[in-house]
């Protein structure tokens, strides 16, 4: 599901970062992110369920994907990733090279590990205190109310 559009991103950003093609292959990432900050216990992802209907709630959720879209592509940068004409991405920081073994050892990304936690406190941080559709918060992570 998109939440948000490029022309959102360039919106809030100017454009200067992320190009459309790159705003697009990072934007179902962000997506996952942010369905991932908003599930409960019992599975439920409140931005499927229902998603915030009222107008502060909506851009709420388009700035928070612009802000992960952002997030990931200064990560793939300071990872040193190159993105090719058609949209896939490359390369990594070479941090150790042993000749004997001809061993090379890669930086880990910056998206996974504590950057994924990073970025799922991200959208945390965003998301709270706007309810979806029914009036649920979105960040609520018990069981979604019944008859809901």
């Amino acid at each position: 599901m998109a939440y948000a559009a490029y022309e959102d991103y360039v919106n809030l950003y100017g454009g200067g970062e992320a190009d459309e093609a790159a705003f697009g292959r990072l934007l179902p990432e962000a997506g996952r992110i942010m369905e991932r900050a908003v599930t409960g216990v019992d599975g439920v992802c409140k931005l499927k369920a229902a998603p915030p209907s009222d107008e502060d709630g909506a851009e709420t959720v388009k700035r928070c994907a612009c802000a992960l879209v952002r997030a990931l592509w200064q990560a793939e940068r300071r990872d040193g990733c190159v993105e090719r004409l058609d949209g896939t991405v490359t390369g990594r920081v070479v941090t150790r090279i042993t000749a004997g073994q001809e061993s090379v050892t890669y930086a880990a990304p910056a998206s996974a590990g504590g950057g994924r936690r990073n970025l799922e406190d991200l959208a945390r941080e965003y998301l709270a205190g706007v309810p979806d559709g029914n009036g649920v918060n979105l960040t609520y992570m018990g069981p979604y109310p019944a008859g809901e």
